[in-house]
């Protein structure tokens, strides 16, 4: 009986040793220009990115560090320095319709006047694909159309 216990405990422990955590192996695929509808995110292999976002009136840029968590790309940005309007990452409608959708910006330096945005990601997180990183945070995740805007593929929309 005390043989079959300690065999038991030992498939145990060896089972459990033998387990070991894998960090996830970055390629040098993932190391690339991403695309939005309205933007590009570029992941350097030094653990920066640097991501733009343009539309026909404005620009909006941030740089940061990312770090990959199982399946996930977690990215996060560095304090601006500078004058800019700061605004987050996914954009949300205002909660008074009547209200601009300036309520989703802000003045970092009292009395600049920016001309560019900075982009804050705070532990923003996408799900990787082959060809894809998927926004785990947008509103829109399920709707395709608007979650091209936070969703990036490896090729630029047409």
């Amino acid at each position: 009986m005390k043989k079959t216990y300690l065999n038991i405990l030992v498939l145990f422990s060896i089972t459990f040793l033998s387990c070991e955590k894998k960090d996830a192996v970055v390629s040098s695929n993932f190391i690339h220009k991403w695309h939005s509808l309205d933007g590009q995110l570029t992941i350097n292999s030094n653990n920066t990115f640097e991501y733009s976002r343009n539309n026909c009136i404005s620009k909006s840029i941030s740089k940061g560090k990312w770090k990959i968590t199982n399946d996930t790309l977690v990215l996060n940005s560095f304090q601006p320095k500078g004058c800019y309007f700061i605004e987050s990452f996914v954009v949300k409608p205002p909660k008074d319709t009547t209200s601009s959708i300036v309520s989703n910006y802000s003045v970092r330096i009292k009395n600049c006047k920016p001309n560019t945005g900075y982009v804050i990601l705070k532990n923003e997180k996408f799900y990787i694909t082959d060809s894809l990183l998927i926004s785990k945070t947008s509103p829109y995740i399920y709707d395709k159309k608007l979650s091209e805007g936070y969703n990036f593929k490896r090729r630029s929309y047409k």
